[in-house]
């Protein structure tokens, strides 16, 4: 007697980065209505987790030339510095 089995379906690309992306925003809508912070906490983190991201991504895409290298660690840390101040 033969059994009838079932392959399972396979996630192919699309289907798979649209799941993704569904369940990162579902994910992030759940986390700021769960959050113990205030809004102005809330948001005040993401801007900075957002222009440190930012700094990462421009150190990556950065010229290895040395002066250039200074020069955009140097705006970097400026940036931190006017963040941690407020001033952004």
């Amino acid at each position: 007697m033969k059994t009838a089995t079932s392959k399972p379906e396979q996630l192919d690309g699309p289907a798979l980065l649209i799941g993704t992306i569904m369940g990162l925003v579902i994910g992030g809508i759940a986390a700021l209505f769960l959050s113990r912070r205030s809004g102005t906490e809330t948001r005040r983190r993401i801007s900075t987790a957002s222009h440190e991201l930012r700094e990462q991504v421009e150190e990556m895409i950065t010229p290895a030339d040395p002066l250039e290298e200074s020069m955009a660690e140097g705006k970097a840390a400026a940036r931190r510095r006017r963040a941690e101040l407020g001033l952004s």
